[in-house]
């Protein structure tokens, strides 16, 4: 599904105007993709005139230098070697714990009899 970066977002209503499903809505001045309304057309992304809604493949990319920007800032604040290690080892720990709860998360959808 697509998705929109917020910063980058300039209110233009482009994007709602040429969603033929109305999947997008403005909320507080910024569009927001309605995934269960979307139907990943990609008229959104490929009429947004600053490139802010995003493809699957790249919100991967968006999230994980977000994530990584983020912890670097973290790290800088830390003045020894040894913190600086514990604090990755335990983003490390935290990201796991989410991947399995995604993991089982999707395991349990598939189960899932319509």
């Amino acid at each position: 599904m697509p998705w929109v970066n917020k910063k980058e977002c300039i209110s233009c209503r482009k994007c709602v105007k040429k969603c033929p499903v109305d999947a997008i809505d403005m909320v507080k001045g910024k569009a927001l993709i309605l995934n269960e309304k979307c139907i990943n057309c990609g008229k959104c992304i490929k009429i947004c005139p600053v490139k802010a809604i995003l493809k699957d493949r790249e919100i991967v990319k968006f999230k994980v230098q977000s994530k990584l920007k983020a912890l670097k800032g973290s790290l800088s604040e830390n003045k020894s070697k040894k913190a600086k290690k514990r604090l990755i080892k335990s983003h490390i720990r935290q990201m796991k714990m989410q991947q399995k709860v995604l993991s089982e998360t999707i395991n349990e959808l598939k189960r899932i009899k319509l």
